[in-house]
């Protein structure tokens, strides 16, 4: 299986996402930095960090480096997940609560995935006979 594909909507599901969280899904913002806005800073840096892996593993030639970045890139992946613990807005209806925080889920769930296909292709892959 190819996991080029694979690769590029890891990388653009992670910068959209990125761009979503900090424009249309923005948390809460006014005065005061609230709990949310840290965490939303937090899970940018990690969906940034993702867009980077999955760039990496395009041009990536060892078979043992695509399979690293990709078990990476499900650690990072399961981290967007989880980024929502780090602490939210306590109204159940403010905008974190009700946009930005899901958004880190469902990204963070598809990016896993992803990861996981990717890890099993690569690990299931065989690599072509050495041309002698």
């Amino acid at each position: 299986m190819n996991t080029k594909p694979l690769s590029i909507a890891g990388a653009v599901i992670s910068a959209a996402a990125a761009v979503a969280v900090n424009t249309a899904l923005h948390p809460c913002r006014g005065e005061m930095a609230m709990k949310c806005v840290h965490t939303t800073q937090i899970g940018t840096v990690l969906l940034g960090a993702l867009a980077v892996i999955s760039i990496a593993a395009l041009f990536a030639k060892q078979k043992a480096l695509r399979t690293v970045l990709a078990v990476l890139s499900a650690i990072v992946s399961a981290g967007v997940f989880f980024v929502p613990l780090l602490g939210h807005c306590g109204g159940a209806m403010m905008h974190c609560n009700t946009h930005t925080m899901p958004a880190f889920r469902i990204a963070g769930a598809i990016l896993f995935v992803a990861a996981i296909l990717t890890a099993a292709a690569e690990l299931l892959r065989k690599e072509k006979a050495a041309a002698a």
